[in-house]
């Protein structure tokens, strides 16, 4: 674009001088000029001198040519115009000896905008525009592709089949943005209609590779819904992209089903991630593999957060997932642990629920207490929230017992499921946040009514402190659209494989 034109002052028939500002606006091989009319300024006391001659082009430096016109070129028109004491209006552009010549040379510098300043009401409200641009949620979307095999340690076949489903936030401003993988726990996925565990409108679909078939008489505890359960959790992965993370909830319930006989699920995990961060550097660079997906230039996937849930908090605490490239933070929600030490290097948080009625209210405390004597991290926080059960922060579950009781929890104990779920998601988002921009302390969301308790472990450590939040609404499950393809990253599931379905598989 070109830069803007120098203002030229003029004398009128009422002996006025008037100030004009031209602005240049580039059309195909053609500029299209635009007046605006300035302030009436009473008549100097003398003439207006002539503006100096403008230096000749030859000797200068040959500057860059837009649309074949030098950018050092000077623009003729001719502007008749009609003066009045309380309004000037340009009438038209005309060509004709009468109408006074103006001769617009284009600035090399941007020349100061004229109008008002604004007020510091006005400045306040577009600096809170700017940031609620900045922290929108994102639009999010559920992707699939074609079902693949994951590779096993050992066990009577080849491997285990697996879903590759996710559900990704991508941030609305600039990018890169750095990762977050999320990980949800380990609960029945093939369930026949009216399971009291379930909640009573699931995402879900169908397998019949794994699950029992539709239609087919249901025998035991194995039905034919197949749960995704990382839609679930789709609430974390639209906070997150408040905090400007790409953020996506994975399929991860084949490393603990263990249908091929996996010994060491930990290795499932580790597989699942890698292919779906291999699914988002692809995304990155343009490829998208048939999915209705753009991000291009907008994931950064080596730079990578963990968040994981039941089963899928034990495996983010696991030496396995801290040995991850790239790693800045990890957060556990009510883990189910494993019994190895955590040796973490990046800040660690710990959530637990008062009211776990799964793996209980003290749900890795032991762990983060190790952590902090370990002295790997200088971050090993915990926080513990009222009246908040294990079940209830995945909306594909039924959120609390009949009668509204859960756990050791009488119903009056027990939070509002979509309050423990907001305060869950914006912990683990600040969390993060702070985490990435290596924070000198940490100061956490505290929403009413979840009375968080919050501490950091490690002696010596950076302060973790609360601060007052309100909660924000989500995306509800089923709104989140899908796209598909039957493209794969994971290797082709053999026609042979045979899967166990026994009745009481726990799947």
């Amino acid at each position: 674009m070109p830069g803007p034109f120098r203002t030229r002052a003029f004398r009128t028939s009422t002996s006025r001088t008037v100030a004009l500002r031209a602005v240049a606006l580039r059309t195909g091989t053609s500029r299209t000029v635009v007046l605006r009319t300035g302030r009436i300024t009473p008549p100097p006391a003398s003439p207006v001198p002539p503006d100096p001659p403008d230096p000749p082009d030859h000797g200068l430096p040959d500057r860059r040519r837009e649309h074949g016109r030098s950018r050092n070129q000077s623009v003729h028109f001719s502007l008749l115009t009609h003066v009045n004491t309380a309004k000037l209006r340009p009438l038209g552009l005309v060509a004709t000896a009468a109408a006074v010549t103006l001769t617009l040379t284009a600035a090399t510098a941007p020349a100061a905008t004229a109008g008002p300043k604004p007020t510091p009401a006005q400045k306040t409200a577009q600096k809170t525009a700017q940031k609620t641009a900045a922290t929108a949620p994102a639009v999010l979307t559920g992707y699939k592709l074609a079902p693949g095999l994951l590779r096993i340690t050992g066990g009577r076949t080849a491997g285990n089949p697996s879903q590759f489903h996710g559900v990704l936030g991508i941030p609305r401003g600039k990018g890169p943005h750095p990762v977050v993988v999320v990980l949800h726990g380990t609960h029945h996925n093939c369930v026949a209609p009216g399971n009291p565990y379930i909640a009573k409108k699931p995402v879900k679909t169908t397998w019949p590779l794994v699950c029992a078939k539709p239609g087919v008489p249901v025998k035991g505890s194995l039905g034919p819904d197949y749960l995704r359960q990382n839609v679930g959790q789709s609430y974390l992965v639209e906070e997150l992209t408040r905090k400007g993370f790409a953020a996506v909830a994975i399929d991860v319930v084949s490393p603990e089903i263990w249908w091929g006989g996996e010994t060491e699920p930990a290795k499932g995990y580790t597989d699942l991630v890698n292919a779906h961060l291999k699914l988002l550097a692809d995304l990155d660079r343009g490829k998208n593999h048939g999915l209705r997906i753009n991000a291009k230039g907008r994931i950064d996937t080596s730079r990578v957060g963990l968040v994981g849930h039941s089963r899928g908090g034990g495996h983010v605490l696991s030496p396995a997932a801290a040995r991850r490239a790239g790693l800045f933070g990890t957060v556990a929600i009510q883990p189910a642990e494993n019994a190895e030490p955590a040796p973490h290097k990046v800040p660690v948080l710990n959530i637990r629920g008062a009211c776990d009625e799964d793996t209980s209210p003290t749900a890795g405390l032991d762990t983060m207490k190790q952590l902090a004597r370990a002295g790997t991290t200088r971050v090993a926080a915990d926080v513990l929230l009222a009246g908040t059960g294990h079940r209830m922060l995945n909306t594909n579950l039924s959120a609390t017992d009949p009668g509204g009781a859960i756990g050791t929890c009488e119903r009056a104990q027990v939070a509002s499921p979509s309050a423990a779920r907001a305060q869950t998601a914006q912990l683990t988002a600040d969390f993060l946040a702070q985490a990435l921009k290596k924070a000198p302390a940490y100061r956490l969301p505290a929403l009413k009514g979840l009375a968080p308790k919050a501490v950091n472990l490690r002696k010596g450590g950076p302060a973790v402190t609360l601060r007052p939040a309100t909660a924000t609404p989500y995306t509800e499950p089923h709104h989140i659209p899908l796209t598909s393809s039957e493209q794969r990253v994971l290797p082709a599931i053999p026609k042979n494989l045979k899967v166990s379905k026994e009745p009481d598989a726990g799947i």
